[in-house]
């Protein structure tokens, strides 16, 4: 007499029992998944930086040791203005700017992967591709912002800790309405009419700063009281030496 093999399988509870640990596993493990995402968010935020810093040496080669303007107006041609990132244009022209003719044609290294294109609305009329998410120190780098000649790297007095240029952002409430914007202009902490900070903690509460001797570095807000809904604030409470020096 043949004899039959029975098939085992699982049983109901058996079946409940895998779910509820996949369900436990799952849970434990994703903080530490979007903790490992974001450090890598941060990793090529400070990359591009770097990348920034090398097209910040070449321009500082080519220019008497000079930093180069936040915008031109008439450029290249009447009516239009170029800030360091290109043309407000649509498209924009990355080609116009002095600054990116030494980046290697990557505008992707002004773009901070923790704050993807489409989670904010765009500054100005730029509406189809992304421009910056870094705020440049315009108003002590740029002559025509601070009054006075364009800054030479040998005139900061502590390069290693001014920044160039910094993740940014900036909150507005306009009529009721609430506006998350990028900023590619980095506010001080005082001294201008805004007075808004644009510094942007983006990276589990740290900023990515480029400093005028050509180092990325994290920063916390060493003192400044951050606003944790929007993530924005300034490094410090005063403008030197991180804004102005």
């Amino acid at each position: 007499m043949k004899r039959r093999s029975i098939k085992s399988g699982f049983t109901l509870i058996e079946l409940l029992v895998v779910i509820s640990v996949i369900a436990l596993l799952t849970s434990i493990l994703a903080p530490s998944l979007s903790v490992a995402k974001e450090m890598a968010r941060a990793t090529a935020c400070m990359g591009n930086l770097r990348a920034l810093s090398v097209t910040m040496g070449l321009y500082h080669g080519d220019n008497d040791q000079r930093f180069w303007p936040y915008r031109l107006d008439n450029w290249p041609s009447p009516g239009v203005k170029c800030y360091f990132w290109g043309t407000d244009a649509d498209p924009v022209d990355q080609s116009a700017s002095p600054f990116m003719n030494y980046c290697d044609d990557n505008p992707e290294y002004l773009w901070c992967p923790s704050l993807k294109w489409g989670s904010y609305i765009p500054q100005g009329w730029y509406v189809s591709e992304p421009t910056t998410t870094y705020g440049y120190n315009g108003r002590y780098l740029d002559p025509a912002l601070n009054g006075t000649n364009s800054r030479r790297l040998s005139s900061i007095p502590d390069p290693s800790q001014l920044f160039v240029l910094n993740d940014s952002a900036m909150f507005w409430q306009i009529a009721g309405r609430s506006i998350f914007q990028n900023s590619t202009y980095l506010e001080p902490v005082s001294g201008n009419w805004v007075q808004q900070p644009t510094s942007h903690f983006r990276h589990s509460g740290k900023t990515n700063a480029l400093c005028a001797d050509g180092h990325a570095e994290a920063y916390g807000t060493e003192g400044w009281n951050l606003d944790k809904v929007n993530m924005l604030g300034f490094v410090g409470t005063r403008n030197y030496p991180h804004y102005e020096q």
